[in-house]
């Protein structure tokens, strides 16, 4: 085993924020990593912004037509010569000491590693703590959000890396299918490792087309596990129908709203919401 970790970045048209996150890495005090690059179609000044950090060896740009984040990461798999991984998204950042503080805890001995991640979002501050997960999950105690986990290789691939299918929701969905694995040695760090940082209405990935897309191919591809673990299944049930809400999708909404009270008879907001969709359709008739 060498003790090289691969760090990969995809990238589509975030020219600007890409060098705030290729410098946090090459911020970092200890320098056993590489970092590849994967540049899934982009339009802009991408290629033109990488060239200045292409003088650092470790340092891997890779163009593909685009195919999607899931692809992105899986090819940097493909070219990664570490046997640990680490995802980390363009417009987000590592704080300094990450790579010295896997060091430390010997990463090479598990096969997850999970830290503490700060998070910006639409300027609203707060730490995010990796917490035992839902049944579907085996109730392991992790974080799969990008940036703020490192994988095993063996692990990853074991599991069959990323679906490509899944344009949201991709890292627990990866998630679902590694906490499933047998006997994983999990090392939790409680330090914040990552900023990450989203201004909600301009994340294309957010819209609610590609929610509802993936969340309609999650339930299909894991339906069985969703069924044993009640809990996960009704907010899923519940997401979902909350999607056609605000989609306009009413009638569709309230029969999942329906769906998440029954598979949960104690989930209250299901039946709340369940009650006042009824009673709209009751008072348009």
């Amino acid at each position: 085993m060498n003790d090289v970790i691969s760090i990969i970045i995809p990238t589509f048209n975030r020219a600007d924020s890409l060098p705030d996150a290729i410098g946090s890495v090459l911020e970092q005090s200890a320098g056993n990593w590489e970092l590849i690059i994967v540049d899934d179609g982009s339009i802009d000044d991408t290629r033109q912004v990488m060239s200045k950090f292409l003088s650092d060896e470790r340092v891997k740009y890779y163009f593909q037509e685009n195919a999607g984040v899931s692809a992105a990461r899986n090819k940097g798999v493909e070219l990664s010569r570490g046997d640990y991984l680490i995802f980390l998204d363009s417009d987000d950042k590592f704080l300094p000491g990450i790579i010295s503080r896997l060091n430390k805890v010997d990463y090479s001995s598990y096969d997850l590693i999970c830290w503490q991640v700060s998070k910006l979002i639409d300027g609203k501050y707060s730490v995010w703590k990796p917490q035992k997960l839902e049944k579907i999950y085996k109730n392991i105690r992790a974080t799969f959000l990008a940036g703020s986990i490192c994988y095993k290789k063996e692990v990853f691939l074991k599991a069959g890396g990323y679906d490509t299918e899944m344009s949201f929701g991709e890292n627990y969905e990866l998630g679902i299918r590694i906490g499933n694995l047998e006997k994983l040695k999990i090392k939790i760090i409680n330090e914040s490792f990552l900023l990450y940082r989203i201004q909600t209405k301009s994340r294309t990935s957010d819209s609610i087309h590609n929610k509802l897309k993936s969340n309609k191919y999650l339930l299909s591809k894991h339906k069985e596990k969703y069924k044993k673990d009640p809990y996960s299944y009704s907010r899923l049930k519940y997401q979902m129908a909350y999607l056609n809400e605000r989609s306009g999708n009413k009638e569709e909404a309230l029969e999942l709203y329906r769906e998440a009270w029954s598979i949960n008879l104690f989930y209250f907001k299901a039946f709340l919401k369940t009650l006042w969709l009824s009673f709209k359709f009751q008072k348009s008739e």
